[in-house]
């Protein structure tokens, strides 16, 4: 790492990857490698639907591209901003067969655009073999949606919580069906002193722009660990596996023989737009920054899409059983930080998650672990809690 690189932007390099996982990815990574080319190593996708968030530009735009290349029967790309979705469907054309993928105007930053896309997307398909959720704002400044919501955290998280379990049925009457969250090593930037996900006010607070950003990284794992835990533990430990259909008879034995496969990736350092974003936040200094990293960052579609793409498409996820697990480029298991992995934060966060969706929506097509759902109506229903 050079010393010319400023240290606000050194996290996108600096942090070590810890490879002690589990013995068992340690063999298979042995036997198999790291390496993971989307143009030869992505079967043959006949057949399959996948949906895309962010799906428009840089990384999500990669993914879109190389799924396309292997003919799938349908991809949907959820965008923002319909000129850039427009911009991403003409190049696809590069790639292959454009009436195979459909878009759809989504922003994050609005909760009931985002319930309804998901609530349309879930009436329209019966299966789905992945869900990449993709879309992101990068470090940056803080500012509220809307929503009164910390922009960074109810884009990065919040709003792609809701999406996933919206179409979790589908993934999980889908055979081997993928779900994956873009998350980050920035997440690493994060100590037990900055987040305790105990209270609404708590993601109205600013802590900075790479810690802003950090903390929805850190989201994006603890949320993927604590599905995972509830699809694998079956009637065990988790009062809410009935409420998200792991807890039916056998399901948690078919979950571990053929999915939903549930994990968090790890890009690397890219070029996106997402360091404009870092510009913005620190000005002058980010300028220099950026600039003295951008030579050292990987192109998007050849490389940066590599993690989420092996994490979606490859029959390795389910010979070696990754579930809940975290891969960095290509596609090494290695672990996340300890904070990602404490069960009871990711329980907080979970209750939190489901509080905020409650209070700004109008229902939950799905049952909570946590809140009650008949609440508004002056009812009270039994919720199981941990």
């Amino acid at each position: 790492m050079s010393s010319r690189c400023p240290s606000l932007l050194r996290p996108w390099f600096a942090f070590p990857v810890n490879h002690n996982s589990s013995v068992n990815a340690r063999n298979m990574a042995t036997l198999t490698g790291n390496k993971f080319d989307p143009s030869k190593d992505i079967p043959n996708l006949m057949g399959k639907t996948y949906i895309v968030t962010g799906g428009s530009a840089g990384i999500g735009f990669g993914i879109v591209a190389h799924l396309l290349q292997h003919k799938p029967s349908k991809i949907y790309l959820l965008g923002k901003k319909e000129e850039h979705i427009e911009e991403a469907h003409n190049e696809l054309k590069n790639w292959g067969d454009i009436g195979n993928v459909e878009t759809r105007q989504c922003d994050f930053e609005d909760l009931r655009q985002t319930d309804q896309v998901a609530k349309e997307l879930g009436n329209s398909l019966s299966t789905l073999d992945g869900l990449i959720c993709n879309a992101g704002l990068g470090v940056g400044a803080y500012r509220q949606t809307t929503d009164g919501l910390d922009a960074h955290m109810q884009v990065n998280h919040i709003s792609q919580f809701h999406l996933a379990l919206i179409l979790l049925p589908l993934l999980q009457r889908t055979p081997n069906s993928r779900l994956v969250v873009q998350s980050s090593e920035i997440h690493r930037v994060l100590s037990a002193s900055d987040v305790q996900f105990n209270s609404l006010s708590e993601l109205t607070t600013d802590l900075g722009p790479m810690k802003l950003y950090g903390r929805t990284k850190l989201a994006q794992i603890l949320f993927i660990q604590a599905l995972a835990r509830r699809a694998t533990a079956g009637d065990m430990g988790f009062g809410s596996n009935r409420e998200l259909g792991f807890g039916k008879d056998g399901q948690a034995e078919k979950v571990r023989a053929e999915g939903p496969w549930m994990n968090a990736v790890h890009p690397g350092g890219v070029k996106t737009d997402q360091q404009e974003q870092a510009v913005e936040a620190y000005g002058t200094k980010g300028k220099i920054g950026v600039k003295a990293v951008r030579p050292l960052m990987k192109d998007p579609v050849d490389e940066g899409c590599r993690p989420a793409l092996f994490a979606l498409t490859s029959d390795d996820v389910v010979k070696e059983h990754i579930q809940g697990r975290y891969i960095v480029p290509d596609r090494k298991v290695t672990e996340p930080s300890k904070l990602a992995q404490d069960e009871e934060l990711s329980e907080r966060l979970w209750k939190l998650t489901e509080q905020v969706l409650s209070e700004k929506l109008t229902s939950l097509p799905y049952m909570p672990s946590y809140v009650d759902p008949m609440a508004k109506e002056g009812l009270h229903g039994h919720v199981e809690g941990r």
